[in-house]
């Protein structure tokens, strides 16, 4: 068999990092194009998310209907429901009339779905750059990807014609601390932290930086299993302060919410980025503050004092000295700066999404970068490159400034696959991809477009979806370095295929060339013919398929060449792509 991934048959599209981001990615591919060839890296050897925090008992703070698809698909196989039905749960879970499950069970549900994507996914991958290869004809339409095997150290590479960037947040530790044996990041709380501290009967002194959710959850950790623990929490603000999420806040991360944000002058997005700063960033479920104040009011009544609360503070520094950490705080509300000497510090102070530029240094001559430094990005989030890169570089997690605040949350992904997925298909970079490369030289493939005739040409549609049409195609030789191709097309269909469209024409197989039947492949742009005369003397050479109407009823266009392709046709058929979101095809 051959080899998949290679400059002669690149993948459509390898995604970097196989979390929840790039799952639903791999979902939205399969239900709305399964012809697609897709593979997805991950560095660690399972699907692992936010493990550090899967408390016992810690709730998701979105409903379960938020999960990877159902919004954009209800008959998915690959819904929450879906997952607990195939676990033999679903009857015990609707008992439960719980809305948002553990995040522990939402885990497993993740795990789920991706072990039904085995066999795209290479697990302990790294990937370590990214760069765009330069074909013969000077143009750069296909990416080479390298990872290093985090086990063996081996190196492998990739080729694909589109990469789809989800490799999530990096965990931000304060300028002046340094994480060790006692000082750790939230995302290794669970994994490191009862391993150190192992007596809970002690009298430990532990520290909580941090006013999010995460904050919260940690403290009444320490709170519950070390009974005999002092925390001191170190906020940022005056106190701890619950989630906006009422449903009006909430609509805000409907799908049209979040699609009409991308359209608002930049200064209207930093005003209601700010406003609705609450439903995410640096707040906690007020139901979960009732239940933490409770157990803080059950101490005092006992006559202890467990949990202390530095407001308004900052760290400034974290050294381990011994077996003990000396903490820095500085308190913002005047009153100087003071020293904790404690047991461990934990730093529940989230997470930073950053365009990695080691890993892009060779794309970086080639991005539209913005004043924050960060890569431009469409709607449908591909990253805008200079002309003569042509291969996509699609980008999750990191256009908040532009797409809003649920740019890093699980509740926009089954849209934002379907955005991308939907892209990747209109720009033909899932099409025809089922067939393995001919191999014929230029002039070979033009001499087959000659005797081909019927065709189906693709090109972007109006309502987000790519625009199929069959047609009868003539080749002129005489012009352009390839030729130009002409049909004639009934005016209701012209919309998609206005001045300058791109458009891919898929050229059926001619069943009286020697040898083995090869479909070819067409990229180009679209030139309509008005002109009566040139349409008459091309129709002149063109034997339509049907009748084409009264004069005025049809127009011509034609595509010049710019790049082709031979296919030859897997099993001896053709697969069709589906471009429909659901049910349809």
């Amino acid at each position: 068999m051959k080899e998949r991934g290679t400059p002669d048959d690149p993948y459509d599209l390898i995604g970097l990092g196989f979390g929840p981001s790039n799952i639903a990615l791999a979902i939205a591919a399969q239900e709305i194009a399964p012809d697609r060839s897709c593979l997805f890296l991950e560095r660690s050897p399972e699907v692992r998310w936010h493990e550090g925090m899967l408390i016992d008992g810690a709730r998701m703070q979105i409903s379960f209907l938020k999960d990877l698809v159902s919004l954009r698909n209800l008959a998915s196989p690959f819904t929450f429901l879906a997952y607990q039905k195939a676990k033999g749960r679903l009857e015990k879970f609707v008992n439960l009339s719980e809305f948002r499950p553990t995040r522990l069970e939402f885990q497993d549900y993740l795990r789920w779905v991706g072990g039904q994507f085995a066999d795209v996914v290479r697990y302990r991958s790294s990937v370590t750059g990214v760069s765009p290869v330069r074909a013969d004809d000077g143009s750069l339409s296909l990416w080479r990807v390298t990872a290093a095997d985090t086990t063996t150290g081996e190196v492998v590479e990739f080729h694909a014609r589109n990469v789809v960037h989800a490799l999530g947040g990096r965990p931000v530790v304060p300028v002046g601390v340094s994480t060790g044996r006692a000082v750790l990041h939230s995302s290794a709380f669970l994994s490191r932290f009862p391993g150190v501290f192992t007596d809970h009967d002690r009298d430990w002194e532990f520290t909580v930086a941090g006013d999010g959710q995460s904050a919260g959850e940690i403290t009444r950790y320490l709170l519950e299993r070390y009974r005999n623990a002092r925390v001191h929490l170190v906020l940022p603000g005056y106190s701890l302060s619950a989630t906006d999420n009422n449903p009006f806040a909430n609509e805000q991360f409907f799908e049209a919410n979040a699609d009409r944000f991308f359209f608002r002058s930049e200064e209207n997005r930093r005003d209601y980025a700010a406003r609705l700063r609450n439903t995410n960033y640096g707040v906690v479920e007020a139901d979960f503050l009732d239940e933490l104040y409770g157990l803080v009011y059950a101490d005092e009544v006992r006559g202890r004092t467990r949990l202390v609360v530095h407001d308004g503070s900052r760290l400034t520094r974290a050294d381990e000295d011994g077996s003990r950490v000396r903490v820095g705080v500085h308190n913002c509300f005047g009153d100087g700066t003071r020293e904790l000497l404690t047991d461990a510090l934990v730093l529940a102070t989230g997470y930073r999404w950053e365009f990695d530029t080691e890993i892009y240094r060779d794309v970086l001559p080639h991005l539209d970068l913005g004043e924050d430094g960060r890569p431009v990005v469409t709607q449908d989030h591909r990253a805008r490159t200079s002309d003569e890169l042509t291969c996509g570089l699609y980008l999750q997690g990191l256009a908040e400034a532009t797409h809003g605040i649920g740019e890093t949350l699980l509740s926009l992904l089954p849209f934002r696959s379907k955005q991308i997925i939907t892209a990747i298909v209109k720009d033909g970079g899932s099409m025809s991809r089922a067939f393995p490369a001919d191999g014929g030289d230029a002039d070979t493939l033009v001499a087959r477009l000659q005797r081909c005739g019927t065709a189906t040409l693709i090109a972007p549609g109006s309502d987000g979806f790519p625009a199929v049409t069959r047609l009868s195609l003539t080749l002129d030789r005489t012009r352009g370095r390839h030729g130009v191709l002409f049909g004639v097309m009934d005016h209701a269909d012209l919309a998609p295929y206005a001045e300058g469209a791109k458009v891919l024409v898929v050229l059926d197989p001619d069943p009286a060339a020697p040898g083995r039947p090869v479909s070819v492949d067409v990229r180009g742009h679209v030139r309509p013919v008005s002109e009566a005369d040139r349409i008459t003397a091309h129709l002149a050479r063109v034997e339509p398929a049907g009748p084409v109407g009264p004069p005025g009823a049809w127009a011509g266009i034609e595509i010049e060449i710019e790049s082709l392709s031979g296919r030859v046709p897997a099993s001896g058929r053709q697969d069709t792509v589906r471009t429909e979101t659901e049910g349809q095809s």
